[in-house]
């Protein structure tokens, strides 16, 4: 395949070697070689046909949506126009155009960062993208096609193709202008540091990550980074100098932090004040992962993030004065998640599901209120969340409550498991099963109103996600 450079950076022509006689040709790209331009697996292919004078454009998708694209005409011909919007490109705001084709067999090279668009010079024109992110319609963007900032030269364009009146849809017709645009793309990659990596969470984050084609992390846990060291804890950060810091790390065994306060502490405080501080060092945004429990879950209703916190348990004030060292970073993003599961570790569900083998009933409690997280939706929520600047606390867990027996007995159903759940009191419970157990809010109903308006997607039921849980372990085993 042949490599042609276009005047701006990055992005490239593509010509395929042809193989052919009288009968047609053949002609083919490989995997690897779209690599070496830096084009992720591909998400989708799409296409789309035009009659002539069709203007598609200027498109592109917010991060971390962003889409690069490998764009081709299987039938009659496109002028295919991009511009550079990275703000560190020594192309900013310039623009280029191709003619694409059947008979010339181009293909367009467009990095993540651009602005993209065609106009159809012929009729029936049939045009293909090969996307390597997946389509998000919340986050479309797109420039005006005519900003005169830009200086796309249409009336030559028009006049050499024959073009007597360009034909937009309503909404490219209004786009904002690339002044006005609020593009935050840049040639150098997001760093990101995620603290335990081998907790339920940190692993989904860099499972999310690398979907998104982000290849600059370090995922570190506690044989790479105790975050109770200050002094490694700075050399680390330091070092790496990341964007953005997601702390997952934290001591979450919540009745054995009954009787040890101190280690605790020492982990959800200092751990949490150490990783704050030297993410101010870098002037790293934070992302901090918190818990229903700094509630005492006495409230009648919904839990809204500015409600006043009581917590009752040594996890629960430990994980609220971590809040506290959190919020001294500005930009910072506090989530309060409740009943996580996930892939990594232990979790409610897999212990259910465990149980089911041996067991033809069992004991749940049923007056306990929540929300179950899933942590590959958690991830997706989170990793939006820091290519913003919406910074503050949050609820974040799926969608709906039910109580533990309620969720027991979902997660027994949706198996096919024949299991009876009898539904006790929490009080009932620790009698029953002869044990000493922290306490737990009776409501943590957590309210997802702010996360919703602040432009955030509310994250699929619980019972979507306990689904997509359960197929994801059978497909391990």
């Amino acid at each position: 395949m042949k490599k042609i450079t276009t005047e701006l950076k990055d992005c490239y022509i593509l010509e395929p070697n042809r193989f052919g006689d009288e009968r047609g040709y053949f002609e083919s790209i490989t995997k690897e070689q779209l690599e070496e331009l830096g084009f992720q697996d591909f998400y989708q292919i799409s296409n789309s046909k035009s009659g002539k004078g069709i203007i598609r454009g200027l498109h592109f998708q917010k991060d971390p949506y962003c889409q690069a694209k490998v764009v081709r005409c299987h039938a009659g011909a496109v002028l295919d126009i991009v511009v550079d919007i990275r703000k560190d490109s020594p192309t900013y705001g310039k623009w280029t155009s191709v003619e694409l084709t059947p008979e010339n067999g181009r293909l367009l090279y467009v990095p993540r960062g651009f602005a993209h668009g065609f106009v159809s010079l012929k009729d029936n024109t049939l045009f293909e993208y090969y996307v390597d992110n997946q389509y998000a319609p919340r986050l479309e963007d797109g420039i005006l096609w005519n900003d005169a900032e830009i200086g796309i030269n249409w009336e030559e364009i028009f006049e050499k193709y024959g073009i007597n009146q360009p034909i937009l849809s309503e909404k490219d017709k209004v786009r904002h202008t690339l002044k006005e645009c609020q593009s935050t793309f840049t040639r150098k990659k997001t760093r990101y540091l995620i603290t335990g990596y081998n907790g339920q969470l940190g692993y989904d984050i860099v499972r999310e990550l690398e979907s998104r084609g982000e290849t600059e992390y370090l995922a570190v846990d506690i044989n790479e980074m105790d975050i109770t060291n200050r002094d490694q804890v700075f050399q680390v950060v330091t070092n790496y100098k990341p964007d953005v810091i997601f702390h997952c790390a934290a001591w979450t065994a919540v009745d054995k932090a009954e009787d040890m306060e101190d280690k605790v502490r020492q982990i959800n405080v200092e751990g949490t004040k150490n990783i704050t501080d030297a993410s101010l060092e870098v002037d790293a945004k934070l992302v901090y992962i918190s818990t229903d429990y700094v509630f005492d879950g006495k409230k009648d209703g919904y839990y809204n993030e500015d409600d006043k916190v009581n917590p009752m348990s040594v996890y629960g004030k430990t994980k609220y004065e971590g809040e506290e060292e959190a919020r001294r970073n500005p930009k910072h993003f506090i989530s309060r998640i409740s009943w996580a599961f996930g892939i990594n570790g232990n979790n409610f569900i897999k212990t259910m599901l465990n149980l089911a083998k041996t067991k033809k009933e069992v004991s749940v409690v049923d007056d306990q209120i929540g929300s179950p997280t899933y942590m590959v939706d958690l991830a997706k929520t989170l990793v939006e969340m820091v290519h913003s600047d919406k910074y503050g606390t949050y609820h974040v867990n799926n969608d709906g409550f039910c109580s533990w027996a309620e969720f027991a007995n979902y997660i027994f159903t949706s198996n096919g498991l024949d299991v009876k759940v009898n539904p006790v009191s929490t009080d009932e419970y620790i009698k029953l099963m002869g044990i000493k157990q922290a306490y737990r809010p009776r409501n943590s109903k957590l309210s997802k109103e702010k996360l919703v308006k602040a432009g955030f997607e509310m994250l699929p039921s619980w019972q979507d996600a306990t689904d997509r849980y359960c197929k994801e372990l059978t497909k391990r085993k």
